[in-house]
């Protein structure tokens, strides 16, 4: 019955604290929603990153191009090195004309690119190799190049290399801007409780020589700083919810080519982690408001 009694009066206490300071409740619940919605695009987007970039290393593949002279045996020998590559995980042949094929599909009948070529095929007979890992790629391009029959050997591990490095520093960027906005949401959750807790600093000393517990004094404070907290998350919460299924909607029908996440079980685990950061933002912030108010 003792928790009860600490609950109804920690409540009934921190909602009269927010009607109180209606404008620093109003600047709190922003700041910890602008700090989240910071995090929570950084988490989308280096995700989405991650994503990206995998689906570029499944993508991508060692192309061996051949000589136009290129015998039977040589064919032979450089499937059988191909075969015997470490991390070998499939291999598939294009030829000449099937590429030439390709190239006209994506310039369209009306554009044809033989008839612009007059008729010349200048693609090459090529190999498309896939391996199980792409770190082993620079190692099986290095093999293939030196094989009689392979004119010029491929593979863009550059791209995937770059992106990489773009969404760490992308990654590492966004955490500098999250570390400041959580310390300024800290300040201001402490300053709005701080406000409550000195006008009532006559109170506190009252039911502190009466005998009052720490925790029953600190209740409502702790309340007020969890029920902000929330606020300010679930606030983000929606914007990023919206925010990221427009963002979807719009790559879908704008930049096809570009795969992102579009399961939102990702963004309604982070809504929740936002939420138990911003309940653990909240109780943080309004006890170290009222620590020095308990010394008495």
């Amino acid at each position: 019955m003792v928790w009860k009694n600490y609950l109804r009066y920690g409540l009934r206490d921190t909602f009269r604290a927010l009607k109180r300071h209606k404008a620093m409740v109003l600047v709190t619940v922003l700041t910890v929603a602008v700090t989240f919605i910071v995090l929570g695009a950084a988490v989308l987007i280096s995700a989405n990153s991650q994503h990206i970039e995998q689906s570029l290393e499944n993508d991508m593949e060692v192309v061996a191009f051949l000589d136009t002279d290129v015998t039977v045996e040589e064919r032979s020998n450089i499937e059988n090195v191909i075969q015997g590559l470490e991390g070998y995980e499939s291999m598939r042949f294009v030829s000449k004309d099937e590429a030439m094929e390709i190239m006209d599909g994506r310039f369209g009948e009306e554009s044809s690119l033989t008839n612009a070529l007059g008729g010349v095929n200048p693609f090459p007979d090529a190999y498309f190799v896939k391996m199980v890992e792409i770190e082993l790629m620079p190692q099986a391009a290095e093999k293939l190049g030196e094989l009689e029959g392979v004119e010029l050997v491929r593979y863009g591990q550059e791209t995937v290399q770059n992106m990489s490095a773009f969404s760490k520093a992308l990654w590492g960027g966004c955490i500098v801007v999250i570390l400041a906005m959580a310390v300024a949401a800290l300040v201001l959750v402490n300053s709005t409780i701080r406000l409550t807790v000195a006008a009532r600093s006559e109170e506190i000393a009252i039911m502190k020589y009466i005998g009052a517990t720490d925790f029953y004094v600190k209740t409502p404070f702790f309340l007020e700083g969890v029920i902000l907290g929330i606020i300010g998350a679930a606030l983000s919460f929606a914007i990023l919810f919206f925010g990221y299924n427009g963002a979807i909607a719009y790559a879908g029908e704008n930049i096809a080519f570009l795969e992102l996440i579009t399961d939102n079980t990702l963004v309604v685990k982070l809504g929740l982690y936002l939420l138990l950061g911003g309940a653990v933002l909240g109780g943080l912030g309004s006890n170290i408001a009222v620590r020095k108010y308990l010394k008495v």
